[in-house]
């Protein structure tokens, strides 16, 4: 178990290219399913695996629509420390709050695409992750690869509020009501 005794911290990374009520729903999910304190919002400067995007800035500025709960806020702290990949940032949140519980919160999609990440396996050895399902990825992200390596580290999802007081590698599978809005979906409409 880790000894931390400050607030559990849900990291919510992702493009937000826009943010939509789909994120709110999964956002609040994790808020209450995993128990935590907070959650805060990563909008990712650039994400690697995507083709380029508008300014983190203007996609932060998507997430003010939405009325975030009190619990939650936007964080511009890959920008600010100058992080590319998550394993970075992990590593500087943890050196900068070494109090906070944080749990990485993932949609399934990114548990699926996770070995394509720089260091994915040292992420799973920094925090605890919670994937979340979302349409259409949810068998095939718990037979990928991750998943598959992760298996004896899963904490069944009725526990999953036990998750930010776990030593990783732990993670849980949430499987929610699922919300279909999506990103490119938005995009593709205008």
């Amino acid at each position: 178990m880790i000894i931390r005794h400050g607030p559990a911290v849900g990291l919510f990374g992702g493009s937000f290219n826009p943010a939509h009520a789909g994120h709110v729903h999964v956002a609040k999910a994790g808020l209450r399913e995993l128990q935590l304190d907070q959650v805060w919002w990563l909008v990712s400067p650039q994400n690697p695996l995507k083709p380029a995007q508008p300014p983190a800035v203007e996609r932060a500025r998507t997430i003010a629509f939405l009325s975030l709960p009190r619990a939650m806020r936007v964080s511009h702290v890959e920008s600010e420390l100058g992080t590319r990949y998550t394993v970075d940032l992990l590593r500087a949140l943890r050196t900068r709050h070494p109090q906070t519980r944080f749990v990485l919160m993932i949609g399934a999609d990114n548990l699926s695409q996770m070995p394509l990440w720089r260091e994915w396996q040292a992420i799973t050895q920094l925090v605890p992750i919670a994937v979340i399902a979302r349409p259409g990825s949810t068998i095939r992200s718990r037979l990928g690869q991750a998943a598959r390596q992760l298996a004896e580290h899963r904490i069944p999802e009725h526990q999953a509020h036990r998750l930010k007081n776990c030593d990783p590698p732990a993670w849980s599978y949430l499987t929610l009501p699922l919300n279909k809005l999506s990103s490119s979906a938005i995009r593709a409409a205008r």
